[in-house]
């Protein structure tokens, strides 16, 4: 029974879906891309004040901006260059210039924005409840990233953080039995194979994903991966930039992440690696990267990242043969 207000793209789309779903008479696909929560960050009432500034947990950080900075080079780059005014309309200044108050202002007012796209897709079920395709549709909802939300002093999607890439996964399965949480790694790319073969097509080999309609009937496949794994291109070819800042080559300006349960590993394409202890760290505030004690652990996940690379390789040609 919550109010909804009608002028915001997220309700624009479910409004869009809500009359396109009116409009079908045969079996269907959609995509329905919120774009939302996203900055400019701003939402009308009533999520606007749905959530006090004073409620939450304590940020995720070190004590100065320029302790984060002291941890590696991308910190220090990162917290110089974002600008306040990429996420809050008319603000000047670098995001590091931020007061706490405004801080757990912006936050509060992000959680106002998730709840209005909850309530919008509550819109969307009701509506294939309404057209009868509740039973025999498939609902997927992701996310492409996250947001560090304050979280390292930092605003936006980057570098190797999970609040940047730990993203939402729930699946709706109409002819699965009762709901149940999975904790295993799951990546992006398993969405696709997850859809077609749910929908009784022949998944492609040159995917990298897995399809994940094991664990939609209880069961866990048991060669299943045992870290996840995503990475970042961080170069600004229009500009030079990043470039020349960190004196590298354009093609040396990525990273690549292995996360297990325990370990985080970043590696660089030209600047210090990172490694994470996430059971004593979980804040991953400590780099053991160049602590004699983890010189076998970070070798172990450095040999797990590159043969991951190895394994996913370009390979669109070879898996099509």
């Amino acid at each position: 029974n919550r109010p909804m207000p009608a002028d915001t793209e997220t309700a624009f789309l479910t409004d869009e879906f809500l009359r396109w779903l009116s409009e079908r008479d045969k079996a269907w696909f959609a995509h329905v891309s919120f774009i939302r929560p996203h900055p400019p960050f701003i939402v009308p009432e009533p999520y606007a004040s749905m959530y006090s500034p004073d409620e939450g947990p304590d940020f995720a950080r070190s004590a100065t901006p320029a302790d984060e900075a002291a941890q590696h080079p991308f910190l220090a780059f990162s917290l110089d260059t974002i600008q306040k005014t990429n996420f809050v309309h008319g603000a000047s200044g670098s995001i590091g210039d931020w007061d706490d108050a405004a801080r757990r202002q912006i936050r509060a007012t992000y959680w106002g924005m998730i709840s209005e796209v909850d309530a919008q897709i509550g819109r969307m079920m009701a509506g294939l409840d309404a057209a009868g395709a509740s039973e025999d549709t498939l609902v997927i909802l992701t996310s492409d990233h996250g947001e560090m939300l304050g979280d390292r002093w930092l605003y936006g999607k980057l570098g190797w953080f999970d609040q940047s890439y730990h993203v939402p996964l729930i699946i709706r399965d109409p002819k699965a039995g009762a709901g149940q949480v999975v904790s295993r790694f799951t990546e992006s790319v398993d969405i696709v194979p997850t859809i077609l073969e749910r929908i009784g097509t022949d998944v492609p080999t040159q995917l990298d994903g897995r399809s994940l309609v094991p664990f939609l009937g209880g069961e866990t496949p048991q060669d299943w991966r045992t870290e996840a794994h995503w990475g970042v291109d961080f170069r600004n070819v229009a500009t030079g930039v990043t470039e020349s800042v960190f004196g590298l080559p354009l093609d040396a300006l990525n990273l690549a992440v292995v996360r297990a349960e325990r370990f985080k590993y970043v590696h660089f394409g030209g600047l210090p690696p990172l490694l994470f202890d996430l059971q004593t760290d979980p804040g991953e505030l400590t780099n053991l990267a160049n602590d004699p004690v983890y010189a076998i652990i970070r070798l172990e996940m450095a040999e797990k990242l590159l043969a991951w690379r190895a394994r996913h390789l370009d390979r669109s040609l070879s898996g099509t043969e």
